[in-house]
């Protein structure tokens, strides 16, 4: 007689992300964001390159409600997004990711990400005077194709906190095919694509040859009227 067995389906709780998150935040993003994500894959970074870059967007994120980490039962991330709040009347670098010291291919990188931004309150809807950024998201391998990752597109949205911060839509850059196809099945629109070919360095080098297929980076954009049923 053969025995089978059911292995029990972990139950994971997704809540808003707290300052005493910061540490286990950075950790995992050093662990797997850095290691994982296509662009850092392709730009052979370590933990010990984008740990500066980690802090300042976590620092700065955890000031506002809106970022929601994925606890396992046992208390570890499985999974995590950084969100923070730009105002139409703040300055540019208020949204602009760090790149203060890093080697050179970061650097062009997250210029690129900055470019890809700059001209956003140029394009938004005329009635929008804040945004919800979505930073940095990133989903441990072994949870991977379980919704997370769609899940965390509307987690921790509430009316109290969207009205108190003036909120008008999401904004979102997508850099892999993965990730851009998750926006757009959300109901994200594309605003405009950047293609990798122009990120050249000082040699005259390619930055990013993708092993995802991804070859452009896109800027999303979500009205809040968009979506539906959220809670109060």
């Amino acid at each position: 007689m053969m025995l089978s067995r059911v292995l029990r389906r972990q139950q994971l709780l997704f809540r808003a992300a707290q300052p005493k998150d910061k540490d286990n935040i950075i950790k995992f993003l050093d662990n797997h964001f850095a290691k994982e994500e296509p662009c850092a894959r392709a730009m052979k970074l370590s933990p010990e390159i984008t740990h500066n870059t980690f802090t300042t967007t976590v620092t700065r994120c955890l000031k506002y409600p809106f970022s929601t980490v994925v606890l396992q039962e046992n208390g570890d991330l499985a999974a995590c997004l950084l969100a923070s709040v730009w105002n139409r009347t703040d300055p540019i670098e208020n949204a602009d990711f760090d790149d203060e010291g890093v080697p050179e291919n970061l650097r062009l990188f997250l210029e690129f990400l900055n470019t890809a931004h700059s001209n956003f309150w140029k394009i938004a809807p005329p009635g929008v005077n804040a945004v919800i950024h979505r930073e940095l998201g990133s989903v441990a391998p072994k949870f991977t194709r379980g919704g997370i990752a769609t899940k965390m597109t509307y987690t921790n949205l509430t009316k109290t906190n969207l009205r108190k911060y003036d909120i008008g839509g999401v904004l979102s850059e997508t850099t892999s095919i993965a990730n851009q196809m998750v926006l757009e099945k959300a109901g994200f629109k594309c605003l405009k694509e950047m293609s990798y070919d122009v990120i050249v360095d000082s040699k005259g080098q390619k930055v990013l040859n993708l092993d995802d297929g991804t070859t452009v980076l896109r800027l999303n954009f979500k009205p809040i009227q968009d979506y539906e049923n959220l809670p109060e």
